[in-house]
């Protein structure tokens, strides 16, 4: 238990609001689970950065090595020996202003990038560039000062990077608007060619190994169980009532928070030792909470064990525990769920509010980087689920049952528009995800757009009388003559259990026989969690993936769908 409570320090040290270099040189290694290497191609040092990332790193398991250029101005060797996991451009854009637009310079930032991609097909990061804060600027105006060039940097260097797949943004200039202090040093500069202050530096280096780099590295978090008492509020429900609790401006700020991180996607739940009616009636009869009874998927308020709960929560969320971050102010119930529930992540409240959104907002695994276009639904239909479950119990066959979701499922063959949530879904997806390839952006614009004469790409859309699910599936295949290679397959785990997945791959199957395709190999990779999608194929195929007979596997995978009563529509 040493080590949960040595993790649990870390993370009140880094992940806190007052943020310093010696929090970060006291905090004790952690466990290390996985390794990355990172290439930095610069104009700039960047080790006073790399240096300080390694505690932040370790609170998700990692270690993240730096391969670093000469300073070359011209970027005229990028990616050294093109291994790297991660590519990173880190640029003093100040060098160039004198001499190019800013137009100009992220025009030739493109060509550099273009000549890099031919070699890899990781992702890219660029930084971009804090407006000057010297006070000699106060008396010039946006187009009479630096300012101005910076600015148009910035605005063309976002819109390089919004229509460059596999390109993302360091942004240096909105960790410089949170004003925690000066973000550039002449001290520094002087002594060493770099212009951050130590302030700024350890802002970068936070951001780097706990938001940018998990968000890359690891799928992210589909849920945060909550504790209440002074965790949402201040207070104990069972003795003082719904009106007796406190909400505090750092609990309301808070609270926000969660409300925002719904929104993008995260399914909130109660995890609490109350009795559910008390929670409801807190919930229902508390105007100033920004959260509502409603806002949260699944609840657990009775007396049973936390980690007993947990894994009830995840059965109704039908996702792994592992998926969870465990938000608690008692640290005796943290260890109690690191016992039992050892994959669960866990965050220890504070009795102020604010500095709970603190260590939320910079925990690993929640940073988003691209919107999720199925997040306002998500909520609902996991609500809906549990309709449905009733449903399941009252009628009187499966067939039934599914008969009257008045189900429809809608697929879509080789849709463009549909890149970014097959990324989102080859990313996030764990349970029904045969390969685990975690395709990247450039991979699948190769598939869906340069090479697609080689592939056939299936997405799948669900909706029955109870919700509209969206984009909840895909298969992914390459083509070589009559040969054909199954390389992705994913199911949200939101549809699990009606079939879709099956009505689907029948339907992938009669395509690939009318695109005269014999033979058939499944991908598949065996990780911790994904058994779900494993004992599904295992129904049709019990042993050997490769070179399938088609005609044989569709006789076997239509026999499974049981005159599945969902409409299927077509649409290419």
């Amino acid at each position: 238990m040493s080590t949960i409570l040595t993790y649990l320090d870390s993370v009140d040290g880094l992940l806190g609001s007052l943020l310093t270099r010696e929090r970060i040189m006291r905090s004790k290694k952690l466990p290390i689970h996985r390794t990355f290497k990172v290439r930095v191609d610069r104009t700039m040092p960047f080790e006073f950065i790399g240096n300080l990332t390694p505690p932040f790193c370790g609170l998700w398991g990692a270690e993240v090595g730096f391969d670093y250029s000469d300073y070359d101005v011209a970027l005229s060797h990028l990616g050294g020996d093109l291994q790297a996991d991660i590519q990173i451009i880190w640029l003093d854009w100040r060098i160039y202003h004198k001499s190019i637009t800013p137009q100009e310079a992220a025009n030739w930032l493109m060509g550099r990038i273009e000549q890099l991609r031919e070699g890899m097909d990781t992702t890219i990061w660029v930084n971009n560039w804090p407006e000057p804060q010297d006070e000699e600027n106060i008396i010039f105006s946006l187009r009479a000062s630096d300012r101005g060039w910076t600015r148009r940097l910035n605005v063309c260097l976002a819109d390089l990077i919004e229509n460059t797949t596999g390109c993302e943004l360091i942004d240096l200039a909105g960790l410089a608007h949170e004003r925690t202090g000066f973000f550039f040093d002449d001290r520094n500069e002087q002594i060493s060619n770099y212009p951050f202050s130590d302030q700024a530096t350890l802002k970068i280096a936070r951001h780097l190994g706990v938001h940018l780099f998990p968000a890359v590295f690891m799928p992210r978090l589909k849920a945060i169980a909550l504790d209440l008492d002074d965790t949402l509020y201040s207070g104990v429900l069972g003795e003082e009532g719904s009106y007796g609790v406190k909400l505090s401006e750092g609990h309301c700020a808070l609270q926000k928070l969660l409300l925002r991180l719904k929104h993008s996607g995260i399914l909130l739940t109660i995890c609490s030792r109350n009795e559910e009616e008390d929670v409801k009636a807190l919930f229902e009869s508390r105007a100033d909470f920004p959260i509502k009874w409603a806002d949260f998927a699944a609840i657990c308020a009775n007396w049973q064990p936390k980690a007993e709960n947990i894994n009830h929560l995840a059965q109704q969320l039908n996702i792994d525990p592992s998926a969870f971050l465990f938000i608690d102010d008692n640290s005796a119930e943290l260890l109690k769920m690191a016992s039992a529930q050892p994959n669960v992540q866990l965050l220890r409240a504070d009795q102020n509010g604010r500095e709970t959104m603190s260590k939320i907002s910079y925990y690993p695994g929640l940073y988003q980087l691209h919107p999720d276009g199925e997040a306002s639904s998500r909520t609902y239909d996991i609500q809906a689920n549990q309709k449905r479950e009733k449903l399941k119990i009252s009628a009187s066959s499966f067939n039934s049952y599914l008969d009257s979701l008045g189900m429809v499922i809608s697929i879509y063959e080789n849709e463009p528009s549909h890149a970014g949530r097959l990324y989102g879904l080859s990313h996030k997806t764990n349970q029904f995800n045969l390969a685990l390839r975690r395709m990247t952006e450039i991979e699948i614009k190769e598939i869906m757009i340069t090479a697609k004469a080689n592939y056939l790409t299936i997405t799948i859309s669900l909706s029955d009388l109870l919700s509209e699910s969206g984009i909840i599936g895909a298969f992914v295949c390459h083509i070589e003559g009559r040969n054909a290679r199954l390389i992705e397959t994913l199911v949200s785990c939101r549809a699990l259990g009606r079939e879709v997945e099956t009505v689907s791959f029948a339907y992938l199957l009669e395509k690939l026989i009318s695109l005269e395709v014999d033979n058939l190999s499944i991908d598949v990779t065996e990780g911790p969690r994904n058994n779900p999608a494993f004992d599904w194929l295992k129904r049709f195929v019990p042993g050997n993936l490769d070179n399938l007979c088609l005609t044989k596997l569709l006789l076997d995978v239509k026999g499974a769908c049981l005159n599945h009563p969902a409409r299927v529509e077509v649409i290419k």
